[in-house]
């Protein structure tokens, strides 16, 4: 494996609202793409707190935020017990930053050699001002569709995934992304499935970059 190199897209507007980014890490070796990171930035204050930008991203349609946004903030900081746990400050004045890793993967011939690792590394001290990272730990064939991809470049990265599709696969690699993210300093937050309509698709993990850095 040569020396990766890893780029930054220019952060994007995707959505009416100024204040959520979208943006991806790709890894390179050489020209090709072996590795990559699709994430979002929330920028949240106190008059637009966590609550009430989930109300505005729910209008547009589907959104993965309502469990992190609805039950761990007070306005636009995470709850000050989880503050402690991930050794972050809380500050009632000032916007907070927050990032959704919405997906992360490495090809196969990639895998075990720390390159995972080394995306989150590269995002937290690219954002280190940010409060929180969470992720929604799930397969990422309940949520990409290889064939449908802005880019022939990602198009052709995602089928050479193969990603999993079956019920007991997709269990196994739903354990083995959580125990990823757990090894690599994000904390399972618990959450009470009696009052949900259904079980969730998703295990819900938070970090800072203090911790990942």
């Amino acid at each position: 494996m040569n020396k990766l190199t890893f780029e930054f897209t220019t952060p994007e507007i995707k959505t009416e609202f100024e204040w959520q980014l979208s943006q991806e890490v790709n890894v390179f070796d050489g020209e090709r793409l072996v590795a990559k990171a699709e994430f979002e930035i929330l920028v949240l204050n106190k008059n637009r707190g966590a609550k009430e930008s989930y109300q505005k991203l729910e209008a547009l349609g589907a959104c993965d935020w309502e469990l992190p946004l609805n039950l761990f903030f007070t306005k636009q900081n995470v709850k000050a017990n989880l503050a402690e746990t991930l050794s972050i400050k809380t500050d009632a004045k000032k916007s907070q930053q927050h990032i959704m890793l919405e997906a992360i993967s490495v090809h196969e011939d990639y895998r075990n050699q720390g390159v995972a690792k080394a995306i989150l590394t590269q995002i937290a001290k690219e954002y280190s001002k940010v409060q929180s990272i969470f992720t929604l730990a799930m397969p990422m064939s309940l949520f990409v569709d290889p064939d449908v991809c802005e880019t022939e470049q990602d198009r052709a990265y995602y089928q050479r995934l193969n990603l999993v599709e079956g019920e007991g696969e997709c269990e196994s690699e739903k354990d083995s992304i959580v125990s990823f993210f757990q090894h690599n300093h994000f904390n399972v937050l618990d959450i009470d499935e009696s009052l949900l309509a259904e079980p969730l698709p998703f295990t819900l993990l938070v970090s800072s970059p203090s911790l990942l850095a």
